[in-house]
C-alpha cells in the first residue's frame, strides 16, 4: 500500500503538473509523455505557456489568473501542441497551494471526445451547407471551410465528369501528383453514378483514421446529392422554357423575351418586327411520312429559321407547326420582309429525311412595333392574320 502511495504519480492515467507562481513547471508525471509526445524531463524547467495552442494562450492565462486567486479550476479545456505539432485537447482540474506556492493539475486527454464532437457538428454543417446551397461553388466553398477544421487540409479541386471540368479549386491540381503523398481523391457519387470526385490535398501523408475517412465519404455523399439535385432543377428549368423537339425556346419563354423587346424598343424608340411562320401542309407530312418524319421535319425547320435571323434575335416555336421570330432594331417593313423573303426561300430547299424528300413551304405574317401594336396581343393577333391572308393568297396562286 505505502509503495503504490509512493509511485501514484507514475500510475496514474492523467498527467499531474505543479507549476511555480511565474508558470515554470516543476514537476510533471510521466503520464505526460502519452498526452503530450513529451518526457517528464523535456517539460520540467520550462514555461507550461511554451506548450499551448497559440489561440488559446489568452484564455488560459485568464484561467490561470483565477486559480492563483484561490478559486478551484474545474472543468477547464484548452488545446496544447504536442512534440509531433498535433494537437491535444485538455480538461483541467487545478487548485494554487498557498504553502507549497504551486499551482497544482491535473490534465486529462479528451482529445477522442472533443474530436467526434468537432466531427458531428462538421456533419451537421456540411449537411446544412448542402441544403442551402444553389450553386456548385458555393457549396465547395463552405465544404473547404468545414473541412480545414476536421483536417488538416490545405486546399482542394472538384472536377465533375464528364470531361474533368473544374468545378471549384482552393489548391492548384499541379501542386503535387495525384498519385503522391497527401492528396486524396473522393468519388462525389448519387443514385449509383459518380459525378466527379473531390481532390484533397492534405498536409499529412499517409493513412487516415476510419474516422476522418467516414467524415470524407459523408461529405461527398452530401456534395453528390446537391450535384444531382442541381442538375434535375436544370433539366426541369431546361423544359419549362424550352421545346423538347426542336430546343427553341417555347411559347412561355419567348412571352418573357418579347416583353423584354418591347421595353427595350420604348426606352429606345426604336422598332421591332414579329414574324408569324407556318408550316404549309403539315398535317399531311404526319398522314403520308409518319409522326417521326414529321418530327425531323420540325427539327430542321428550326435550324433553318434560326440560321436567316441574327444572334440576339429570337426564334420560338409556340405551337405544332408554328414558329415566331422576334426582330429588334428593324429599320422598316422593308428590312422585316427581307427576312421573311430569305426565311421563306431557305425553308422551302428540298430536304432528305428518312429516305425521302420534302419541299416544305411556309406562310408568314409580318407585325411591326409600334405600328400594329404596342402589346404582345395586339402585335400577335396582326401577325397571324397576315399569317392567313399570305396562305390564303398562296392557296389561290397554286389554284
Amino acid at each position: 500500500m505505502t509503495s503504490a502511495l509512493e509511485r501514484l504519480p507514475e500510475l496514474l492515467l492523467d498527467a499531474v503538473f505543479m507549476v511555480e507562481e511565474g508558470g515554470r513547471i516543476a514537476f510533471v508525471n510521466p503520464a505526460c509523455r502519452a498526452i503530450f509526445g513529451y518526457a517528464p524531463e523535456e517539460m520540467i524547467g520550462r514555461v507550461i505557456l511554451d506548450f499551448i495552442h497559440p489561440d488559446d494562450k489568452e484564455r488560459t492565462i485568464a484561467e490561470m489568473g483565477h486559480v492563483l486567486n484561490g478559486r478551484p479550476g474545474l472543468g477547464f479545456e484548452n488545446r496544447y501542441l504536442r512534440k509531433d505539432g498535433s494537437v491535444a485537447h485538455i480538461m483541467w482540474t487545478a487548485r494554487w497551494s498557498p504553502q507549497d506556492r504551486l499551482r497544482i493539475g491535473v490534465a486529462r486527454d479528451v482529445s477522442e471526445r472533443k474530436m467526434a464532437e468537432l466531427r458531428q457538428a462538421g456533419m451537421l454543417s456540411l449537411a446544412t451547407a448542402a441544403h442551402r446551397a444553389e450553386a456548385l461553388p458555393e457549396l465547395f466553398r463552405a465544404f473547404d471551410e468545414i473541412l480545414r477544421d476536421l483536417l488538416p487540409l490545405r486546399g482542394m479541386v472538384v472536377v465533375l465528369q464528364p470531361g474533368e471540368r473544374v468545378a471549384y479549386a482552393s489548391a492548384h491540381e499541379d501542386a503535387a501528383p495525384h498519385e503522391a503523398a497527401g492528396w486524396r481523391h473522393v468519388t462525389l457519387p448519387a443514385s449509383g453514378i459518380a459525378f466527379g470526385e473531390m481532390r484533397l490535398d492534405l498536409q499529412r501523408p499517409g493513412a487516415l483514421s476510419a474516422q476522418e475517412i467516414d467524415l470524407l465519404e459523408f461529405a461527398a455523399g452530401q456534395a453528390g446529392a446537391v450535384i444531382e439535385r442541381l442538375a434535375l432543377h436544370a433539366d426541369l428549368s431546361h423544359a419549362a422554357r424550352y421545346d423538347e423537339l426542336t430546343g427553341l425556346p417555347n411559347r412561355r419563354l419567348f412571352q418573357d423575351r418579347i416583353l423584354s423587346a418591347i421595353a427595350r424598343c420604348r426606352r429606345g424608340q426604336s422598332r421591332g418586327a414579329l414574324l408569324f411562320i407556318d408550316l404549309d401542309d403539315f398535317k399531311q407530312v404526319n398522314d403520308e411520312h409518319g409522326h417521326l418524319v414529321g418530327d425531323q421535319l420540325l427539327h430542321a425547320i428550326a435550324r433553318r429559321i434560326t440560321s436567316c435571323v441574327r444572334e440576339a434575335d429570337t426564334v420560338a416555336r409556340i405551337g405544332g407547326d408554328e414558329f415566331v421570330a422576334l426582330l429588334e432594331n428593324v429599320a422598316d417593313l422593308a428590312q422585316a420582309e427581307a427576312v421573311a423573303g430569305k426565311i421563306r426561300q431557305v425553308i422551302a430547299t428540298p430536304l432528305a429525311l428518312s429516305g425521302r424528300t420534302l419541299q416544305p413551304h411556309a406562310s408568314i405574317g409580318i407585325a411591326l412595333y409600334p405600328e400594329h401594336g404596342e402589346v404582345i396581343d395586339q402585335l400577335m393577333r396582326h401577325a397571324d392574320q397576315a399569317m392567313y391572308a399570305a396562305k390564303a393568297l398562296r392557296k389561290a396562286t397554286a389554284a
